[in-house]
């Protein structure tokens, strides 16, 4: 019977033994990152006594795949919040903005209309135009900046990708050597795994399986990142039709790749970026061009109209380059485009000029001999048909074709950087066409000039100031709609994050209370193990 005893005793002393360590780490990784609270289950022995079944952590795995997927999506809101409200502050600052600006350009024709022969009021016209410019510039110049870093980002974020895909394939390698060696779960490579795993999440939106005690990773396309033991890298390359654009790849066989959708890489930083691209930057790119395109072909047309001081037919006003034109890498040698701004024209019934430009991009090529032109964000089609010189003409633009190919195309961005190029032409304030073709120091040009601010000189899409009211108003509008989504998202963030802790994380009270339990257990069984020696030693002393 004391030998019996004594086995018991030392049986609970070793159970009391290991349920103090695994409180006592409880303790020492309340703030580890990762760590999954762990418990200790005993059974009783067929023998008599105690026996530890198993040491298992505290998790949730559907609960914990949700937190993960509400983690992911902050992150990509947090990015795209962060990146817009930049945008937001510039293109709204009343004193920096481009619409007080306008508005002193504007009042400075109108002090040419008023004293079409003062020096003066021509030179205050001339810098004012010069004020302007350089505004545009400077604001194409930012958003032009925020464009290269996104591109300098991507390539980070999708190195970080590549290190915590390596490092889940690798965790899923020792986690099998694991078991196979010891036949025990290995709690603390799983809690490692567990942690890379939301620490990818953080950077992309990712689907994530386990099978046979591995954990497979794919992207929302499908496209695995990891298979067991293996890891696939993603890539950031120039986009083939658009080779000043960074774009997300992966390998589909040795030395070729392709381009993954971005509607597929959701979440994360990197779905953030790629969507504050798309969705903010580029269209607040294009339409600030589309401003500074519509203000110098109709100003430049109506100031064609007039006479300047010195008796001369006006010149532009305003500087243009050309839209930018971009060949797609595998168009044959000898292919060619050339896309030029048509002029701005007065229609019918109209006094004013105007122009015709959407401020979208687009894509030529040629299909079976037919030239098809694709609105890249409409995604509508037309076939345009070359006139006598091969010229052909659609949405405020004329493009002429050589050398092209079936299979060639071209991406045509007409005024995405345009506004870096808008300038003043004329050097002189006399210079200025202000009046008609009869008489050069009238006012009648000038007050044609000066009624194109009230005017739908950007034909559907109004005057000047509408549009530029417009642009504000949209950028601001997306900056609040991602505001309110990214505090939705972060109150369901923490709302999942609270009830995988109830589960999973270390509460130091509940430790502190097992941690005395636990001693008490220990000194109860070494009290049995002193009493069943009490009794060996009166027995072995019996004579």
């Amino acid at each position: 019977m004391a030998s019996s005893m004594l086995s018991i005793g030392v049986s609970g002393l070793q159970a009391a033994q290991t349920a103090l360590a695994t409180n006592s780490n409880n303790i020492a990784n309340v703030y580890t990152p990762g760590y999954s609270r762990e418990t200790v289950e005993l059974s009783g022995s067929s023998g008599g006594g105690v026996s530890v079944a198993s040491i298992s952590r505290q998790t949730d795995s559907y609960l914990s795949a949700q937190l993960d997927s509400a983690v992911s999506a902050s992150t990509a809101l947090e990015t795209h919040e962060a990146n817009i409200s930049q945008i937001d502050n510039l293109l709204a600052d009343d004193e920096a903005g481009l619409a007080p600006l306008m508005q002193e350009f504007f009042g400075a024709i109108e002090g040419v209309a008023s004293q079409p022969s003062d020096p003066a009021a021509r030179e205050s016209l001339l810098g004012s135009a010069e004020s302007l410019a350089g505004q545009f510039n400077a604001f194409s110049a930012y958003l032009d900046d925020m464009d290269a870093a996104v591109n300098s980002q991507l390539g980070d974020v999708v190195g970080d990708i590549n290190t915590a895909t390596s490092q889940i394939a690798s965790l899923n390698e020792q986690i099998s050597l694991t078991r196979a060696r010891t036949g025990e779960e290995p709690l603390g490579l799983l809690d490692q795994r567990d942690q890379a795993v939301t620490d990818l999440q953080t950077l992309v939106g990712v689907e994530v399986q386990e099978q046979d005690g591995r954990l497979s990773v794919s992207l929302g396309n499908g496209q695995l990142l990891v298979n067991g033991s293996s890891n696939y890298e993603l890539a950031v390359e120039p986009d083939p039709q658009d080779m000043s654009r960074s774009v997300v790849t992966y390998s589909v066989a040795p030395g070729v790749t392709s381009a993954i959708d971005e509607g597929q890489l959701e979440g994360g930083t990197l779905g953030g970026l790629l969507s504050f691209r798309a969705d903010s930057l580029e269209p607040t790119q294009n339409q600030l061009g589309q401003l500074a395109a519509g203000l110098a072909l109709t100003f430049n047309a109506q100031h064609a109209d007039g006479v300047d001081a010195n008796g001369n037919t006006g010149g532009d006003f305003f500087t243009l380059g050309d839209p930018e034109v971009l060949p797609a890498s595998g168009n044959a040698a000898g292919a060619d485009l050339e896309v030029t701004f048509a002029p701005a024209t007065q229609q019918d019934g109209d006094d004013f000029y105007s122009v015709a430009l959407t401020g979208d991009d687009y894509r030529l090529s040629l299909d079976g001999g037919t030239y098809q032109l694709e609105n890249l964000s409409s995604g509508a089609v037309q076939t345009l048909t070359p006139d006598s010189e091969g010229v052909m003409r659609q949405d405020g633009l004329v493009f002429t074709a050589t050398g092209m190919a079936d299979g060639d195309s071209f991406t045509i961005q007409p005024t995405r950087n345009i506004a870096d190029t808008f300038g003043v032409a004329i050097d002189e304030g006399a210079e200025i066409a202000a009046g008609s073709s009869d008489a050069s120091l009238d006012n009648r040009n000038i007050l044609a000039l000066q009624s194109l601010q009230s005017s739908d000189a950007l034909g559907s899409a109004g005057s000047f100031n509408d549009h530029y009211a417009s642009l504000v108003s949209q950028v601001g509008n997306q900056t609040r709609q991602v505001q309110v989504n990214l505090e939705a998202q972060q109150g369901l963030t923490e709302q999942l994050s609270a009830a995988d802790q109830s589960i999973s994380g270390v509460n130091l009270d509940e430790e502190a209370a097992d941690l005395i339990r636990y001693q008490q257990y220990y000194q109860a069984n070494a009290q049995v193990i002193q009493t069943a020696s009490t009794v060996l030693d009166t027995i072995l002393n019996i004579r």
